[in-house]
């Protein structure tokens, strides 16, 4: 009886992970980035086996320091497989004047997560004279922070140290205390 148990989820496990591995077709996808008039347009083109694929969600994302920032929002492919993303002006470029784009399926149904990525030199340039010399900000460093966070932290600072000290004051007054009661 046991023998048929472990034959039973053999096969369950093997049919499971069967269907999971069909259920998945393979995807593509090309970014290209097109100047129309005065504005910017990335084009996502989606194909499965040559052939375009039509109502696929595509997101489109520009790599940042810490992770990707989301470009607009969510957009379906039509017909032909093409999603239309207009794209924003003033996103700074990294530090060699490029953006990194990168346009995702997440979690489809019949293909799965997918992405790929591409280049451009869209975007405002950062002028880093201006951003040396920036007004006092929460994100700034040290020299420019905000005068209330450098002086909270200093009344917080002395007020540690000054219970501390206050603290080894009254240590040396109890063992002084001591010695004179003893004396009597």
């Amino acid at each position: 009886m046991k023998s048929y148990k472990y034959i039973l989820i053999i096969c369950f496990g093997f049919f499971l992970n069967f269907h999971l591995w069909g259920q998945e077709k393979e995807a593509s996808m090309t970014l290209s980035f097109e100047k129309a008039d005065t504005n910017y347009v990335c084009k996502v083109q989606v194909s499965s086996e040559n052939k375009p694929v039509a109502e696929i969600a595509v997101k489109l994302y520009v790599q940042r320091l810490y992770g990707l920032l989301p470009i607009g929002k969510e957009v379906t492919t039509d017909e032909n497989g093409v999603a239309i993303f207009d794209f924003p002006k003033n996103i700074p470029l990294n530090s060699e004047g490029k953006l990194i784009v990168l346009a995702k399926v997440e979690d489809d149904e019949n293909y799965g997560s997918f992405e790929t990525q591409g280049e451009t030199k869209w975007g405002a340039q950062p002028d880093l004279l201006k951003l040396a010399h920036s007004e006092r900000s929460i994100s700034a460093s040290r020299g420019q922070a905000p005068i209330y966070f450098i002086v909270a932290s200093i009344v917080i600072i002395a007020g540690i140290w000054g219970t501390l000290l206050y603290v080894v004051l009254q240590v040396f007054k109890l063992k002084r205390y001591k010695l004179t009661s003893k004396k009597i």
